[in-house]
């Protein structure tokens, strides 16, 4: 049977508006990022969700708070590591400029090795095997991960078949919902329920 499963993106935080990587860092909300959770849980309500998987930084888990607070019933939130922020390493708390003005001319950004971290396909290939993963576990049901735009990223690029560099500079805003479907081990529809979309760096 097939999983339904929801993404959304944390609230906004300050380093966000700053523009800096803050990488698996913590930064406080900003006041949309206390209220966009909010909202984006609005359109889960009535959804019969069987559990929040939330990225282990503690923005992520402020939103998944914030889900759990508007929804219409009880739903357990669990922790994943795996849908976590990419790890920048030594790239951690620059700015979009310095990191921009870092990277090699040649680097292709999904395949780019932050130095003492991760790469975008290093995150999209956690993240999918995680979401695959699911399907054992939550067959017929609906669930929510609460991450960030690149994992998001890394999701529907896999879903259309395309290579992570492609989407990786797709930015799903904080207000973004998304749902994707699973069955079989594929996955098989994706669709935007609410938010914006648009690119950064």
């Amino acid at each position: 049977m097939a999983v339904e499963i929801y993404v959304m993106r944390h609230g906004e935080t300050e380093a966000n508006v700053r523009q800096i990587l803050i990488g698996r860092e913590d930064s406080p909300f900003t006041e949309s990022g206390w209220q966009q959770p909010v909202e984006v849980a609005r359109h889960l309500v009535g959804r019969d969700l069987a559990r929040i998987y939330a990225s282990p930084m503690d923005r992520t888990q402020r939103t998944a708070a914030l889900v759990q607070e508007t929804l219409d019933r009880p739903v357990p939130i669990e922790l994943a590591q795996s849908i976590a922020e990419i790890d920048a390493g030594e790239f951690t708390g620059l700015s979009f400029p310095e990191v921009r003005s870092l990277l090699p001319s040649d680097a292709i950004l999904g395949q780019f090795h932050y130095p003492g971290g991760e790469s975008w396909r290093d995150v999209q290939e956690r993240a999918l095997e995680f979401v695959l993963g699911l399907e054992a576990r939550h067959a017929g049901d609906a669930v929510l991960l609460v991450t960030h735009a690149g994992v998001i990223a890394g999701l529907v690029a896999a879903y259309l078949g395309e290579p992570i560099e492609q989407y990786i500079r797709t930015r799903f805003g904080h207000d973004f919902l998304g749902r994707i479907a699973l069955n079989g081990g594929t996955l098989t529809s994706y669709e935007k329920v609410v938010g914006t979309v648009d690119s950064w760096l």
